[in-house]
């Protein structure tokens, strides 16, 4: 019997010029089932503006784009702007998405969660509706109490976390990314865990010799770039002839950069911008470095990092880093916002080359658990469950 090959549609916010981890990885899953697969493949953007893809997209993945507008004023707006400006990007989005997926008739839809959750399971357009969990599922109400202090904002996004997770519930299926995030949805039975895949596992990996240490990610708050800078200006003091390229774009640049000048760190912490070979950066340092606050759910930088051969030290946030990092054999794990703690950390792989050599072949070892080929036969693997029930339900 020929396998059933089904028309897939990704929703993703925002648009493919961002830099940053879910537009990655939902590249890497395109591209692989487009062209790997032979599958019908589609991305569907909310605001892609004209701007062009960030990473390398197949010529076989078609791109629609909505031109919502959903993230135009993202922080330029008060929190009760924000709750109007939402209610009636809904209603446009919902429009939109109808109107197309219904000409697209996939067989698949899947969402990354985005504001298309609050409508997606009355879409009558006959599809299978999953979801990719890409954030632990209360980031907002976490970020909720890092960001405000009055009670309102709290409450209303302790609501929307609520209803996010009745919607979830709603969904064929949600994929969940690590063990620790299946466990809070433990009484849920269309939960399921598979993990973000690397594109490639480089030939090559650091030799761990160079004083020079790399974050990556978006410059803006959940991040946790602040604390780093906060971190490596008592690692300074000790090691004044150790570095800190800092790779990503976003918000809060000049406010880092901001702090770095306050500091007197301009000669050894320097912020670059996003590049799209991050492997080649990789190589060219000994230590990765993950501040986040808590928005991360599989960071997809410190899995690259660890296949470039490069030990980590992060913060143990919710709710990735603790599935990725073995403490004290691939790297270490530092209680979330204990600014001294990741110094020391930091400080003793910078003290010992031999720990960065041998938790980089650790590092190495362990990304082979999140090679394309392992996690892509996961998903392959639920498509064919879910294309099969839905056949013996409709006979």
């Amino acid at each position: 019997m020929e396998e059933l090959k089904p028309k897939i549609v990704y929703l993703l916010p925002g648009g493919l010029s961002n830099s940053g981890g879910m537009e990655r990885v939902v590249t890497i899953k395109a591209n692989y089932l487009a062209e790997k697969m032979n599958y019908d493949v589609s991305i569907v953007t909310t605001e892609q503006i004209g701007t062009p893809v960030f990473y390398p997209l197949s010529p076989q993945v078609h791109l629609y784009h909505l031109e919502i507008g959903i993230y135009v004023n993202f922080g330029k707006e008060s929190y009760v702007e924000k709750l109007i400006s939402r209610y009636k990007k809904i209603k446009e989005y919902k429009h939109a998405l109808k109107k197309l997926l219904d000409d697209i008739r996939p067989d698949i839809t899947i969402s990354t969660l985005g504001l298309d959750i609050e409508f997606i399971n009355r879409l009558n357009d006959g599809s299978i509706k999953i979801g990719e969990l890409h954030f632990p599922g209360n980031y907002r109400y976490l970020m909720a109490r890092q960001m405000y202090h009055s009670p309102i904002p709290i409450f209303v996004e302790q609501v929307r976390t609520r209803k996010l997770r009745n919607d979830c519930k709603k969904l064929s299926r949600l994929v969940v990314l690590t063990k620790e995030e299946r466990m809070s949805w433990k009484n849920e039975r269309n939960v399921e865990i598979i993990p973000n895949p690397l594109s490639f596992i480089p030939d090559k990996v650091s030799d761990c010799t160079a004083k020079k240490a790399i974050a990556v990610g978006r410059l803006v708050y959940e991040k946790g770039f602040d604390q780093l800078i906060e971190a490596w200006r008592i690692v300074h003091r000790t090691h004044p002839d150790w570095t800190l390229s800092i790779f990503g774009g976003g918000s809060q640049k000049e406010k880092l950069n901001a702090l770095i000048r306050q500091y007197g760190l301009e000669p050894v912490i320097t912020i670059f911008d996003p590049v799209k070979d991050i492997h080649a950066e990789f190589l060219k340092h000994s230590v990765m470095l993950f501040p986040s606050r808590c928005l991360d759910a599989l960071p997809m930088v410190l899995i690259e990092a660890m296949s470039c051969g490069l030990p980590l030290v992060a913060f143990d946030a919710p709710c990735g880093p603790k599935d990725i990092i073995t403490d004290g054999e691939n790297g270490f794990l530092v209680k979330a916002g204990d600014i001294a703690a990741l110094s020391d950390k930091i400080i003793a792989m910078i003290e010992s080359e031999t720990l960065r050599v041998s938790m980089g072949k650790a590092a190495r070892t362990a990304s082979y658990n999140y090679t394309e080929e392992k996690v892509m036969a996961l998903w392959l693997q639920l498509f064919r469950e879910l294309m099969n029930n839905q056949s013996s339900w409709i006979n």
